[in-house]
């Protein structure tokens, strides 16, 4: 099961899994964005679904899951990559935004992750949730992120011991993605602008694509991540952070 499938790393997660061999359960909050991830994994000949859904709520993360199990019956995989984004300076961050933020992509996490926890333990299964590289150096403007993408470290340290020794639980902090919210509302002018100045702290020189990310997730899922929980990997092209 991936949340936020519709769409850049989710969409590329998914279907990296599919292609691996893997039905996938493809859960987003645009449903005609995960009803197409949904079929581009069928059509490379995996079983998938789309479930319409929102992680901030209780309901659809256990729909999700309910779901899942009464499709496929079992459920060894939850990536958590359903997010939203705002920006504003602490003094101008409203509360509702902050709630909103943190809702999604905290809450969301913590709500899947709960009404997955019987089915991967059973079995023996992994979680792998999406942090952020904005986590451990912070980002202007981006308090709410910044915070939301650390907790969900801190909650996925907790949750790889409960899980353990059955399943495990990691995090993923991407660096910079070159995802369509990445590009939104940009000309190519300003994309290239952009593009650039970022990378400048990036060693490899280049964004990173929404698969490399999932290529490290089906590590972390796979057969040689087995002793590898509780962990963060930071997949950023070598950029530090002070």
């Amino acid at each position: 099961m991936v949340t936020g499938g519709g769409s850049g790393i989710g969409r590329a997660i998914a279907l990296e899994l599919a292609a691996a061999g893997a039905a996938v359960v493809i859960g987003d909050i645009v449903a005609a964005a995960g009803e197409e991830t949904a079929r581009e994994a069928t059509a490379r000949g995996a079983n998938a679904i789309a479930v319409t859904a929102d992680v901030a709520r209780e309901e659809d993360a256990a729909r999700l899951v309910s779901t899942a199990r009464q499709v496929f019956g079992r459920l060894d995989f939850l990536v958590n990559c359903a997010g939203n984004v705002s920006l504003a300076p602490v003094l101008e961050l409203s509360e509702a935004d902050w709630r909103a933020l943190i809702a999604v992509h905290l809450t969301g996490t913590f709500l899947c992750c709960r009404a997955a926890f019987d089915a991967v333990s059973e079995a023996g299964g992994g979680v792998v949730s999406m942090s952020s590289s904005y986590a451990f150096k912070g980002r202007p403007g981006g308090a709410h992120y910044s915070a939301a993408k650390a907790g969900i470290f801190g909650f996925t340290r907790v949750l790889a011991s409960e899980l353990a020794p059955r399943a495990t639980a990691n995090v993923i902090a991407p660096g910079p993605i070159d995802t369509p919210r990445w590009r939104h509302g940009l000309s190519d002018a300003e994309y290239a602008a952009k593009r650039d100045k970022r990378v400048k702290d990036v060693p490899m020189g280049r964004l990173g694509a929404p698969e490399d990310i999932a290529e490290a997730t089906l590590f972390l899922l796979g057969p040689h991540g087995r002793w590898i929980t509780g962990q963060v990997l930071h997949v950023n092209g070598g950029e530090f952070y002070a």
